[in-house]
């Protein structure tokens, strides 16, 4: 594996296993376990909830659709199930378990809070109680309004929670990194028997030898199945995760030795062979070249992603002509003669010049669908969506680039069938997703305050497709007709649309390319002067139900 330096899987759960939040997480689970209750406490300003596990459970294999759990609980997750994949499922058990108990756990934590103020919550249990633990930290962290402390779920022994689907929708929605899994090496319970059931989150394999750190949901289920192969469950395993946490936080902070020959000079190599060892096998034997493998696959996967965004680094900066001659369009309209700005020039016009910038539009379309194809695809690291440098490019992309979109559809595709840009699916996906991402990106609220001058690019990229509706609102209002509701419908969007738009050009929030002589608004607000001018005379024969 020439391309990966370093080998980290060893290292990563080193670091993890050091810190407190394991024996601290253990402790409070071990209580909640011999309780038979929900504990809380509070530690050096984290606030640990401890979930206990449930002996007996029925039918604890079987799988039941997420959504029945709750009105709405995991509206989050479902929401970006992409069309044609199967329904979020989870275990059953752990779902009747969550309904029953999820009151009184929002309640422990409600307390909580109130008892003494934290910014970090973990989230924790053992066996069954991981596995509703797992489903709580889901729960909370599907809420519509974002959550006013940082979340942690750490789980020890958990059995394995829903399916394919539900661990591709965890990532997808960039929660993985909520999830920590310890899982002993020898402990049948967390593998499970059944192909249908998917992990998520990172998992940290351990053993009296050490630990490693995998998060590949793929990665770990190939683990699990060379454990299954190669190794007989041992039942008191499942009880002996005190035993590794106190152990094993005390071993990674003292330098250990390799006991499998000479280490390799190659870094990659001797984190790998290091890696395997940690895990109870031995690098020259079958079974540890089965988890070499593993590991390799593993690094190869985790890599990938940051590698592909490096790699489209590149590609927008091979964009950036495009993006250019749509800037110095937009700019050379603006200072024509013509007196119409870009979104007018583009939609009225055919000539060589309007031809090259339609083929930059093209290509920066292709560029950014591709990206947000790869986002929705976990390709990419979690938070790439979230990057500054990623939040504005798209941004600044959509401010410039949509209004020509919208110019090329009123010219090439609409139709009153079809329906408007922002009807009927007709606006491209990567504008809805930008809008959600500067969403997310939770931008503070300030007070609006108008502009000293007018922007450089209009901040409602829709303004031109809205216009596009009130035209065709006031060529409808100018016909006759005897329908009252309808020219009563019709006069509520024309005067929707121009208190919008005035307050846009009040607060500067539009560019000059609006407000021009020229522009299709400046033509649509003389049409309308006119239209009352008319109608105030009596020259509309109009029902008296339009009157504002």
């Amino acid at each position: 594996m020439e391309e990966c330096r370093f080998e980290t899987s060893e290292l990563q759960a080193s670091f993890m296993m050091s810190t407190p939040l394991w024996s601290d997480s253990w402790s409070l689970c071990n209580a909640a376990d011999s309780a038979g209750n929900i504990q809380t406490q509070h530690v050096a300003g984290i606030m640990y909830v401890a979930l206990p596990k449930v002996v007996v459970m029925n039918q604890p294999e079987h799988l039941v659709g997420l959504e029945v759990a709750g009105d709405g609980f995991f509206s989050a997750l479902s929401s970006s199930l992409p069309s044609g994949e199967p329904p979020l499922m989870v275990n059953g058990a752990v779902r009747d378990l969550f309904v029953s108990s999820y009151r009184l756990i929002q309640s422990q934590i409600t307390q909580g809070l109130e008892l003494e103020e934290t910014k970090q919550v973990v989230i924790t249990g053992h066996s069954t109680g991981g596995a509703l633990a797992a489903l709580t930290a889901l729960w909370l962290l599907s809420q519509p309004s974002p959550l006013p402390f940082r979340l942690l779920c750490i789980t020890f022994g958990s059995p394995l929670l829903g399916n394919q689907s539900l661990s591709s929708s965890v990532s997808r929605s960039r929660l993985a990194h909520k999830f920590c899994h310890v899982v002993s090496v020898h402990d049948h319970i967390p593998r499970g028997n059944d192909d249908q059931f998917w992990p998520f989150g990172t998992y940290l394999f351990c053993s009296d030898s050490g630990g490693l750190c995998l998060d590949n949901a793929d990665s770990v289920r190939g683990m699990f199945r060379i454990l299954n192969s190669t190794g007989t469950p041992n039942i008191e395993e499942h009880q002996r995760y005190g035993h590794y946490v106190s152990t094993l936080s005390h071993q990674f902070l003292i330098s250990r030795s390799f006991h499998g020959g000479n280490i390799s000079d190659n870094s990659y190599e001797a984190g790998v062979a290091l890696a395997v060892e940690s895990l109870g096998f031995s690098i020259d034997q079958e079974s540890g070249v089965l988890v070499k493998e593993c590991i390799e696959t593993a690094t190869k996967k985790s890599r990938a992603p940051i590698l592909r965004a490096s790699e489209l680094a590149i590609e927008l900066g091979n964009v950036l002509p495009s993006r250019l001659e749509i800037q110095w369009y937009k700019d050379s309209c603006e200072a024509s003669p013509k007196q119409l700005g870009y979104y007018d020039n583009f939609k009225q016009f055919s000539n060589q010049r309007e031809t090259r910038v339609n083929m930059g539009r093209v290509k920066l379309g292709i560029f950014w669908d591709r990206v947000f194809d790869m986002v929705e695809k976990n390709e990419l690291p979690f938070d790439f969506h979230l990057g500054k440098k990623w939040v504005y490019a798209s941004q600044f992309y959509q401010l410039l680039t949509e209004p020509l979109d919208i110019a090329y559809f009123y010219k090439y595709t609409y139709s009153r069938k079809r329906g408007h840009y922002m009807k009927s699916g007709n606006r491209p996906k990567r504008y809805e997703v930008i809008d959600k991402c500067w969403k997310e990106k939770g931008e503070p609220h300030k007070e609006k305050r108008a502009r000293t001058r007018y922007a450089s690019t209009t901040q409602d990229t829709c303004f031109w497709a809205k216009l596009e509706e009130a035209k065709e609102c006031l060529d409808d209002l100018s016909c006759e007709s005897s329908d009252a509701q309808k020219l009563t419908s019709l006069w509520d969007k024309i005067v929707g649309f121009e208190s919008y738009a005035n307050t846009l050009v009040e607060m500067k929030e539009v560019s000059k390319d609006v407000i021009a002589k020229n522009s299709s608004y400046s033509v649509w607000v003389a049409k309308l002067k006119e239209f009352k001018v008319k109608r105030a005379n009596g020259v509309v024969d109009e029902s008296d139900a339009m009157e504002t």
